[in-house]
């Protein structure tokens, strides 16, 4: 290609641009060694104060797949791994982290659209097919201040609004270098050929040559082709009854560089296809900036602007006047914002909105979507921040209320930057509505009308309860001069004649809640003890069949029953035996039979009825029998006379390796203290304990060792040895600490036994025997904080001196 003075031109325009831009934006494309630096980085950066719980339960609730996922965060600049750890906890392929999730990939989620806060029920998932403004009216942050109208829209994941490199464009489609066509001729002569156009602008078909193209519409290089092929094809003419037709359509869009700087949050260079607007361009650049106009945005070509875009027209109508094909360098400016002001109030969309000349406050209610229903239309506030020359000293803010009316009948209202505008609700109470409540069919809210009457009332709410108590009825009426309240009362016969106000309330008592309730209660031998309401006619009888009847071991004959005496006889109670009639047969499996000689007892309120136990009548006990024993498992307890040898017997005996004396009776959780290698000497002693339910026996395996715990040298096992006393142990165990107490030291047998020894006496110790499996302790001296206890010092030489002179005067005494 020849090169020529505009060629020139414009290559100087893109490289001075391509400098303009911010260092290391012009390229979007990141290696593989550059992604997993921008890992380490993520991995490394500080937390973000978003746990990972927040962030999965974020991707689970947007319908996020991995690949659109991994696309995005390829498009950002971001390593695409940092999303796997998510989507595999997601897909259950691993744990969920704990902490913080990593700052990069919370500000890529922001930029993609999925913004992640501290709670997940704060979340709003819109779809990105559904409508633009109701998209956008999810402004309000976390904290409910509004938010700038249309940020949102930018922040979604967006990869659907990408211009397609394929399909179908619209005739007025100009192709350049880098498109690739598919000619197809059909007929007396078949064939295909796709055909790329040159940077020169040239297509080549076989056969027919080459074919300028570049700047031609598709409609404009059909007709050309037309001349072209009849030259070659006698048969390539118009019309339907053509030997040879053909058809030629784009196989491949070509990529066109375009730039979006300003304001914009990725400012940068970006490759598009051929057919995308500027609309595709800013949502791959993640949209405005926050600081950026929503409504100035300029189209720039060349050193001339072609087009100016305002995202409101986009947003709120869904108009696209604005926003024109990109053509390859095209530059998208994005300047700082207008004026701008909040809407906040009983609107539809709370905001923050840029103005353009000529906007007023009708204009930005409009934006807003209107007043809300609720909305009290009549007054709407102004609140402006004043220009520094008309500030005075304390007063730097004014507030301007606007008569709604005058507003809807066109006002205009000039805005300024920073103003306020806040709209109110109407107040939330209702007139001509009366309330009722109590004991009514329908209690509620109803409608008051002049000369209504209580007996209207009560018929369009269905009518009084059963239960309603109609002596007496309670209106509460409003005084609007002060705003209290007077209590009338209604008889009856008044209730279709008294007339009844605006906001009065009615309330219809009942008489089970005027009454004090009546009650009786039933306890022992019943299947459902407990308190029931009494009721007229009661017997002692039918309490018993309202608790279910009686369980087994009830005695059937007869029942104590409780009364309260009368404020005569002190308010005491008497207990009298009530003959019920049952048959004395503990085996009656709760049937009651009532008996010809049985006595019906009316009962009164707070009468209480013991049913009791059969006297015959026992539960089977079992004993748990575990350890060293030929057949260990549970007993029965056939008697109350049945002893630990009883049992070990019925057990098979013992095994030749237990341990008799070690045996253990636990009773309750508690250790039972008995030497059975005695009972089985002689069943039936003292040591041959009767059992009661619930017991268990644990028979142990000879331990010859003995345990020495505590202020020793050293915790160990010694091997026992018959005859040896305490001391013997300790010496094993490295002897005593040296801050031993050594008059309390303890040894607990293996059955349970326990024993301490006792205190010096006249120069003499006594101290157990330890026995096999037993166990010695030695205690520590308790330490004396501050010192030396004086008081414990002089107690024991004084004793010490006690018993030394007794000896002496003893001896004293012999001679």
């Amino acid at each position: 290609m020849e090169f020529s003075w505009q060629n020139g031109l414009r290559l100087a325009v893109w490289s001075g641009v391509l400098w303009t831009l911010p260092a290391g934006l012009a390229g979007q494309q990141r290696t593989v060694a550059d992604s997993v630096q921008a890992r380490q980085r993520a991995e490394r950066s500080l937390g973000s104060g978003i746990q990972h719980a927040d962030v999965i339960e974020r991707l689970r609730r947007s319908g996020m797949d991995r690949s659109r996922m991994r696309a995005g965060l390829e498009r950002l600049g971001h390593d695409p791994g940092l999303a796997d750890r998510y989507f595999d906890v997601i897909e259950g392929r691993r744990p969920a982290p704990e902490g913080e999730a990593p700052r990069p990939f919370i500000e890529a989620l922001n930029a993609l659209g999925l913004p992640v806060v501290a709670h997940a029920d704060q979340l709003a998932i819109a779809s990105p097919w559904a409508d633009s403004a109701a998209q956008v009216t999810l402004v309000a942050s976390a904290t409910g201040t509004p938010r700038l109208f249309g940020l949102d829209l930018f922040r979604r994941f967006t990869t659907q609004f990408d211009a397609p490199l394929t399909g179908p464009v619209d005739p007025s489609y100009r192709l350049g270098a880098g498109d690739e066509l598919s000619l197809i001729l059909t007929g007396e002569v078949e064939f295909s050929y796709a055909m790329e156009v040159t940077r020169e602008g040239f297509i080549v078909i076989p056969d027919v040559g080459q074919v300028f193209v570049s700047g031609l519409t598709l409609a404009a290089l059909e007709d050309r082709l037309y001349g072209v092929l009849g030259r070659h094809y006698s048969g390539v003419r118009r019309g339907d009854g053509a030997p040879i037709r053909f058809h030629v359509g784009l196989r491949r869009l070509r990529a066109s560089a375009v730039y979006v700087i300003g304001d914009a949050v990725r400012p940068g260079a970006y490759q598009v296809s051929s057919v995308a607007t500027a609309l595709n361009a800013l949502y791959l650049a993640g949209g405005p900036a926050e600081g950026a106009s929503f409504r100035a945005i300029e189209i720039r070509r060349g050193d001339r602007v072609v087009a100016t875009l305002d995202l409101y027209e986009y947003l709120l109508q869904g108009g696209t006047a604005g926003d024109v094909r990109l053509e390859h360098g095209d530059v998208i400016f994005l300047p700082v914002s207008g004026p701008r002001v909040t809407v906040e109030g009983a609107v539809r969309r709370a905001a923050i909105f840029e103005l353009k000349p000529g906007d007023g406050l009708a204009e930005v209610i409009g934006f807003a979507g209107g007043l809300s229903s609720n909305a009290a239309a009549h007054r709407i506030q102004i609140d402006r921040i004043l220009p520094a020359g008309e500030r005075t000293p304390g007063v730097d803010r004014v507030l301007t209320d606007v008569d709604g009316a005058a507003l809807a009948r066109g006002a205009v209202v000039a805005l300024r930057d920073g103003d306020v505008v806040r709209t109110f609700e109407i107040l939330g109470e209702r007139r001509n509505r009366v309330v009722l409540t109590g004991e009514v069919n329908r209690p509620g809210v109803y409608e008051w009308a002049a000369g209504m009457t209580l007996s209207d009332l009560l018929a369009r709410a269905d009518g009084l309860a059963e239960r309603a108590y109609t002596s007496r009825t309670h209106i509460h009426r409003l005084n609007p001069r002060n705003g209290t309240r007077h209590l009338l009362r209604l008889e009856e016969t008044d209730f279709a004649i008294a007339p009844l106000m605006d906001r009065d309330s009615i309330v219809v008592f009942g008489i089970e809640q005027l009454a004090n309730p009546s009650f009786v209660s039933i306890d022992g031998f019943v299947k459902n003890p407990g308190s029931y309401a009494l009721a007229t006619g009661m017997t002692l009888q039918d309490l018993i069949l309202a608790a279910g009847g009686f369980v087994h071991g009830a005695w059937t004959v007869e029942a104590e029953l409780a009364r309260m005496s009368g404020p005569s006889d002190g308010g005491t109670a008497t207990v009298s035996r009530v003959r019920i009639g049952g048959r004395p047969d503990a085996q009656s499996a709760g049937v009651i039979e009532w008996r010809p000689d049985a006595t019906e007892v009316t009962l009164e309120h707070g009468d209480h009825v013991f049913i009791r136990k059969a006297p015959e009548y026992e539960v089977m006990g079992t004993i748990k029998v575990a350890g060293e024993v030929v057949f260990p498992g549970a007993y029965a307890l056939t008697d109350r006379s049945a002893r630990i040898t009883d049992i070990l017997a019925r057990a098979g005996g013992l095994e030749p390796e237990a341990h008799a004396r070690g045996t253990q009776l636990v009773r309750g959780g508690h250790l039972v203290a008995t030497d059975v290698e005695a009972a089985l000497r002689a069943p039936g002693s003292a040591p041959d304990l009767a059992l009661f339910p619930g017991d268990s026996i644990m028979v142990p395996r000879v331990d010859a060792t003995v345990l020495v715990r505590g202020a020793v040298g050293f915790e160990t096992r010694v091997r026992y040895e018959s005859g040896r006393g305490l001391d013997y142990y300790v010496e094993r165990a490295g002897g005593y600490a040296e801050n031993a107490d050594r008059g309390r030291a303890t040894l607990t047998q293996q059955n349970g036994e326990r024993a301490v020894v006792h205190r010096r006496r006249f120069f003499f110790d006594s101290t157990p025997t330890p026995g096999p499996g037993s166990t010695v302790f030695v205690p520590s001296r308790p330490e004396l904080a501050g010192g030396t206890n004086w008081d414990a010092l002089l107690t024991r030489v004084v004793g010490l001196a006690s018993a030394t002179a007794t000896v002496l005067i003893a001896v004293d005494r012999v001679r």
